[in-house]
């Protein structure tokens, strides 16, 4: 499933985006879904930055056809990103920790400066493997395949909406 998102905050470009890369930890108050960030690593490398961050989720209603393989518990996941302030953007790929063979969720964010403002546009795929689904048979999976998507982009795409209006409560609240 693919997807493209846009949002607009009224902060200058430089602002929002190094709020987005460097304050992650500082942001997870304003996000609902998610209890904790922990940066597992941080590489610099002139204007680009590689970060590995490992999210916890809180607490949400796992679908009971998803259960046998993901359970409420194991709401975690891995987002890889490397951030480029030479291109204003950020390329990302995030790995589900439970189920990490079959969910591939990748995109990129680009900033781009609205006469200081920000505009933000996401591009994204998730896409579900329900043959990689270990220890369930087939048949299970593939009826278990919608639900999971369902659930998966439910979760992950609300929350890439999320951080964004994260960024502007936390800059209004900091301004």
């Amino acid at each position: 499933m693919k997807f493209n998102l846009t949002d607009e905050i009224p902060f200058e470009r430089e602002l929002v985006f190094s709020t987005h890369r460097d304050k992650l930890v500082e942001l997870v108050p304003y996000l609902p879904n998610v209890d904790s960030v922990v940066i597992q690593s941080r590489e610099e490398d002139g204007d680009v930055v590689r970060l590995v961050n490992e999210w916890t989720g809180a607490s949400s209603d796992v679908p009971a056809v998803v259960r046998p393989v993901l359970k409420p518990e194991h709401l975690s996941w891995v987002d890889r990103a490397t951030w480029d302030v030479a291109k204003w953007r950020c390329d990302w790929q995030i790995t589900i920790s439970a189920l990490p063979e079959v969910v591939t969720a990748k995109g990129s964010n680009t900033f781009v400066d609205e006469g200081g403002e920000t505009l933000i546009q996401m591009t994204g795929e998730f896409v579900i493997h329900p043959d990689k689904v270990p220890g369930v048979p087939s048949f299970v999976a593939r009826r278990a395949a919608g639900p999971l998507e369902k659930f998966v982009v439910g979760l992950l795409q609300p929350n890439l909406r999320r951080s964004n209006q994260a960024v502007l409560q936390y800059l209004e609240d900091n301004a």
